[in-house]
């Protein structure tokens, strides 16, 4: 757990970020909501705000701690949880549950791994695997129970290899009452067969069983299958082989042995295997590389499969969607499919393939959204721009390309001035789909000089599209290429926005980078932009710890009481937020992220939309505050109504409540204590991961369990509270 300072400095500012944006007043507040109506082709939309699907993995878990198994979905595209609660009428979506799970990311699987009827989760480490235990008693809790899972090879126990675009096997393959591990070896080829040998009581003992479970072997740069392998060649015949397959197992002919269900990278296919060796020494003698027989599987790319029960079904139902780590590459539009089990013909058939995904606002790859009072009845308007939807894949020189075309979807407000309804007019707003943009971004003003509204379209080559007035309204017309010259670098995210109050519509572009640029409006009947500056206040949305890039998309928005405020989206899904603008364009603008918040139960959080997301801010309900629209990548979007900061938060920056935490070092247990309610409490590890997270705790104390933990330094925030630093001991 050596970590250089610059990293533990980093994890300080982290950690005390997070607890003041719990803890001070903040600006702006903004309360998730899934009651704003949307309708699609006279049907109104479910789960219109539960952000979209495009590369998802379900699993059930109890959530509401009822009894009854839930719905739980990772989303790889932006490491995004779904919870969906199971009611009579099918699954309604409970984003709140969200905020119980650890920090999760690249894959997530869910099983009880010690029979004590709740769901733990095994999730991707550090190239490895961790194991997190299900706590629950009142609430949904987890805490960390392995991180990272060993296992013995050959001369000791060492780290569970896993790579972050496998999606391993965790399930009983023996049928001894424990649940095993099945990983590709390291370069790939083969399947090793971890078995569990815990005792009763104990979690986990993986030993390495068999290095060639199912005598099988994959190819180095395709997905074809070698049956009757014995491994013997550990080499990687001078092929580097491309990371990246899933695997189901489940006895699918039905004699007593696992089967396994192969998903590749690249490949649109599943490929069946089926064992017909013995419990102790599986031995697939045979593949389906058509599965299911009744419809195939195709889903670009790389497609993973589970089992969920669903409503109405006597059978679980096997749901397949991509799982490829690449944003570029996999289909987005129904991209859920759902096969049910036929009994009297004993196949899967395919029954759906926009599962829970056809009830979403959902644009394709990437979700872009403007508000905009197009039509000038009073009612703002939603518009919806995307990187583009998939819409066909080729295999060049061995590596799979995909195409993607963007378009601008056009949302009517067809509600009141308190009350917006959001109804899809089009989803090829100004016909542009046609032209093969990617990355379309829409802002709208007078471009031309005629008086009436124009479209302007930041589009992947960081140049711009003017779409005018006529063709939005008849489809038909030239569009102008190129717009102004203007060129901002990769993927230009315009806004029109009177920066400098000088009753002219200036231009003000994201772009890849991270940055902003500000392109004044100096003309009189006809908008002339002149270029000012590449660092508009000094804004850069790239965080280097993780990403080169920081695909800022910039909102202004003229507030009241706080003047011009900006809120910018960019790469890794944050939404940062600065004032003092007004007057300082030449300086650097105010970044306080303490002042902008997503406001749950009234205790303030930090947003979690995913990936590449995208803002849009205006006031739709009359109401004197903001509403937020945020996008991301998996396609759809999340609605946020402007909320009252309440008055138990207008704590001052940086006077947190202190926060007792003894004994320190610990062993089994920390005990916290403080002279206000504790509320909710979470720790952290030297990486800044959440390693246990528990809410609702009404009291001014807590004793937390802390035997599980590996030796190591630790951070404790509870809300409203300083960051506090302990040591867990080795208990031994």
């Amino acid at each position: 757990m050596n970590r250089p300072p610059l990293c533990l400095t980093l994890l300080f500012c982290l950690l005390f970020s997070i607890a003041e944006a719990q803890n001070s007043w903040y600006d702006f507040g903004f309360e998730r909501r899934q009651s704003v109506p949307v309708a699609e082709n006279a049907h109104p939309l479910a789960l219109a705000w539960a952000g979209g699907l495009n590369s998802v993995r379900f699993s059930e878990i109890d959530l509401n701690l009822d009894g009854v198994p839930d719905l739980l979905g990772f989303e790889k595209h932006g490491n995004r949880l779904l919870p969906f609660l199971r009611t009579p009428n099918g699954f309604q979506y409970a984003p709140q549950y969200a905020r119980c799970f650890p920090d999760l990311h690249d894959w997530v699987i869910l099983h009880d791994y010690n029979h004590d009827g709740k769901t733990d989760i095994f999730t991707y480490g550090l190239a490895s695997v961790r194991a997190f235990k299900n706590i629950s008693e009142d609430t949904l809790q987890f805490q960390l129970e392995a991180d990272p899972l060993t296992a013995f090879y050959y001369n000791g126990y060492t780290n569970i290899y896993a790579s972050p675009d496998d999606y391993l096997v965790v399930d009983d393959i023996d049928q001894d009452g424990h649940l095993d591990i099945l990983n590709f070896w390291v370069l790939g080829k083969y399947v090793h067969h971890l078995r569990n040998y815990a005792d009763e009581g104990d979690a986990f003992d993986f030993r390495l069983e068999n290095e060639c479970w199912g005598h099988f072997e994959e190819a180095a740069d395709n997905n074809i299958i070698t049956l009757f392998s014995d491994c013997e060649s550990k080499s990687d015949d001078g092929h580097t082989r491309h990371t990246g397959s899933s695997m189901l197992l489940h006895d699918f002919d039905g004699n007593g042995l696992p089967d396994v269900l192969l998903g590749d990278v690249d490949s649109p296919y599943n490929i069946l295997l089926y064992n017909n060796g013995t419990l102790g020494d599986a031995q697939m003698t045979s593949q389906d590389t058509a599965f299911p027989s009744s419809m195939p599987i195709f889903l670009y790319s790389m497609p993973a499969a589970s089992f969920v029960t669903l409503p109405g079904r006597e059978e679980p139902s096997l749901v397949v969607s991509p799982s490829d780590p690449s944003l570029t590459k996999s289909q987005d539009l129904n991209s859920v499919w759902v096969y049910d089990y036929n009994a009297d013909i004993q196949q899967y058939t395919l029954a759906q393939t926009d599962f829970l995904q056809g009830e979403m606002l959902d644009a394709g790859s990437g979700c872009h959204p403007v508000l905009y009072d197009f039509d000038g009845d009073g009612l703002i308007d939603l518009f919806v721009g995307n990187y583009g939807q998939f819409d066909s894949a080729k295999v060049i020189n061995g590596w799979l390309t995909s195409y993607f075309s963007s378009s601008v979807s056009y949302y009517r407000n067809t509600g009141t001035a308190i009350s917006p309804v959001f109804t899809l007019q089009t989803r090829d707003f100004g016909n542009l789909k046609s032209l093969g943009f990617r990355a379309l971004h829409p802002t709208f003003g007078d471009f031309d000089g005629d008086g009436d509204t124009d479209m302007l379209c930041g589009r992947e080559d960081g140049t711009l599209v003017l779409v005018p007035h006529d063709r939005l309204v008849t489809g038909s017309g030239n569009i102008v290429m190129d717009f102004a010259g203007i060129d901002v670098g990769e993927c230009s995210t315009p806004q029109c926005f009177d920066l400098d109050g000088d009753g002219r519509k200036d231009l003000i572009l994201g772009n890849r980078r991270g940055v902003l640029s500000y392109y004044r409006n100096e003309g009189t009947e006809t908008p002339g932009f002149q270029k000012i500056t590449d660092t508009l206040g000094g804004v850069d949305m790239r965080d280097f710890t993780q990403s080169y890039f920081g695909y800022s998309v910039p909102c202004f928005y003229h507030d009241e009481q706080f003047g011009t405020v900006l809120f910018c989206a960019g790469e890794l899904g944050e939404v940062a937020y600065y004032k003092q603008i007004d007057g300082n364009l030449d300086g650097l603008f105010e970044k306080t992220e303490a002042n902008l918040a997503e406001t749950i139960n009234g205790v303030a959080q930090p947003f979690k939309e995913g990936r590449r997301v995208a803002v849009a801010v205006a006031d739709l309900n009359g109401d004197g505050r903001p509403e937020m629209v945020l996008g991301n990548y998996a396609g759809g979007a999340a609605y946020f109504e402007g909320a009252t900061p309440p008055a138990h938060n207008a704590i001052a920056q940086h006077e947190l409540l202190p926060l007792r935490v003894y004994p320190n070092p610990a062993n089994h247990i920390i005990c916290l204590e403080s002279d206000q309610p504790l509320e909710s409490v979470a720790i952290y590890d030297l990486y800044g991961r959440v390693i246990l997270l528990v809410n609702n705790i009404e009291d001014n104390s807590a004793v937390i369990n802390t035997s599980c933990l590996p030796t190591g330094i630790y951070f404790v925030r509870a809300a409203h509270h300083a960051v506090s630093k302990f040591l867990k001991a080795n208990s031994q």
